[in-house]
Parts: structure tokens; C-alpha cells; sequence
């Protein structure tokens, strides 16, 4: 068993997930939802197995590396992968101060520039609709809010 692309994403997968499932045990409970069949924690729950079953099946069953004779080459975009990385952090920073509507479409618009599309009438054509229906679909149809950003708050002060 070679160690491929394919399966080093699915061990960082697998690490990714593993962290996830911990993390979804710090997630407090309301009093009297212990008892619950479904709490707070079982959509993370689901998530971890889910993605731990998907990475396990990819190391396992990544047959098309070893017929192709791939092995680790040095062709991996660390820096691409690197960036993407900076990226979430500076979206997960950005947050909180753009709101979520700014910031999503800002770190949709730079990922796709990232990856390699550069014609503007393509990024804001997915970038804008698909920010703005799931906007729509957490606050209009979850009734889930949102906050604004502290940017729009200090202006409409």
C-alpha cells in the first residue's frame, strides 16, 4: 500500500473528523436534554461519523494511486493548500467584524481566485446568489440570526 494523494487527504480527513467528534462532546446541554433522543449534539455527532466512514473508505478502497503507480510525489499544492487555510482563518476572523453576508462572499471570491478563476462575472455570479440563499434559508426559513457585523453596527450608529 503506497501512501498516495488520495490517502493523505483521507488521513487529514480523518484526523479533521476524529477533532470534530471530540470537539461535539463540549457542546453544553440545555437542563432536562440529556434525556432527549436528539440534542444539540447529534448533528455534529452524525457529522463526525459520517466524514470518519468517507475517510476510512478512501484509505481503504484508493485503488486508482496503485494502478497508476503514483506513490508521494512532490506535485502536492502545499502552497495553494497553505493559502486555503490562511484564508478560513482570515474568514473566521473577518466574521465577526464584515457579518456573515460580506465576509461570505469576500471568502468565496478569494477561494475561487485562489483556485484559479479569474473572470469576475463568474466569481460574483456564484459567489453573490450563493451567499444570499443560504443567507435566506438560515434567517427566513431556521430562524437563525445572524449578526450584521460590527462594521454595519458603527454605521448605523
Amino acid at each position: 500500500m503506497t501512501l498516495s494523494k488520495n490517502r493523505i487527504g483521507g488521513l487529514m480527513f480523518l484526523l479533521l473528523s476524529l477533532a470534530y467528534g471530540y470537539s461535539a462532546t463540549e457542546i453544553t446541554l440545555f437542563p432536562g436534554e440529556e434525556f432527549e433522543p436528539v440534542t444539540s449534539r447529534t448533528f455534529p455527532y452524525v457529522l463526525a461519523l459520517l466524514g470518519a466512514i468517507c475517510s476510512i473508505a478512501l484509505i481503504v478502497f484508493d485503488r486508482d494511486s496503485e494502478s497508476a503507480g503514483e506513490g508521494m510525489t512532490g506535485d502536492m499544492h502545499w502552497r495553494l493548500a497553505a493559502g486555503l487555510l490562511l484564508l478560513m482563518i482570515g474568514y473566521g476572523l473577518a466574521l465577526e467584524w464584515l457579518g456573515f453576508l460580506i465576509a461570505t462572499i469576500l471568502f468565496l471570491i478569494c477561494g475561487f481566485w485562489m483556485l484559479g478563476e479569474h473572470r469576475p462575472k463568474i466569481l460574483l455570479a456564484v459567489a453573490i446568489p450563493f451567499t444570499v440563499g443560504f443567507w435566506a434559508l438560515l434567517t427566513q426559513a431556521l430562524d437563525i440570526y445572524l449578526a450584521p457585523g460590527l462594521i454595519l453596527n458603527f454605521l448605523g450608529d
